[in-house]
């Protein structure tokens, strides 16, 4: 149950907006599979292109609520039977097409996606390599700051020499 604060009472939350028959569930997922294939082929584009990571995140956002309204809108059409076998040739067909649209675009996405990690990934292995090798290489245990080279001190170590590399992506 949820917690509800009595001290500010607010106003009651608006009943969700979904279709309430098979013939309505039938068109409004046609059509937002429509517009779930188009965002998905945009990102899969967006992701070969290798464009910025905001604007991957924006895509990102923009299919995420047509995702849950997706599940939500094909689960109760898959409940409701009947009025799935009563619904007309042609809405069936375009459901059907619409479906196989939609998987092809998600493999596509998917594959896009996958490469996408696995470019990235070998990019940030290959300057972790740099920077390993940079931090093992021998250096000079005589500091040119000491006298052209006449004094000792230490090899550098230590937080001067140390470096952080993000591998979150």
């Amino acid at each position: 149950m949820d917690k509800v604060d009595v001290r500010f009472p607010q106003q009651a939350k608006p009943a969700a907006n979904l279709p309430k028959n098979a013939q309505e569930r039938a068109v409004a997922l046609v059509d937002l599979m429509g517009r779930l294939t188009a965002v998905l082929e945009r990102e899969a584009a967006a992701v070969r292109a290798r464009r910025p990571a905001k604007e991957l995140a924006q895509i990102g956002k923009d299919k995420q609520p047509m995702t849950l309204v997706y599940e939500e809108v094909s689960r109760l059409l898959r409940v409701d039977r009947d009025g799935l076998m009563a619904l007309p040739a042609e809405l069936k067909a375009a459901l059907k097409d619409a479906t196989a649209k939609l998987y092809a675009a998600t493999a596509d996405n998917a594959e896009a996606l996958r490469v996408g990690g696995a470019a990235q990934k070998i990019m940030v292995d290959t300057v972790v390599g740099v920077i390993s090798r940079q931090q093992k290489a021998p250096s000079t245990a005589y500091a040119a700051h000491m006298g052209g080279g006449r004094g000792y001190s230490p090899p550098p170590s230590g937080p001067r020499t140390s470096a952080a590399l993000n591998t979150r992506l």
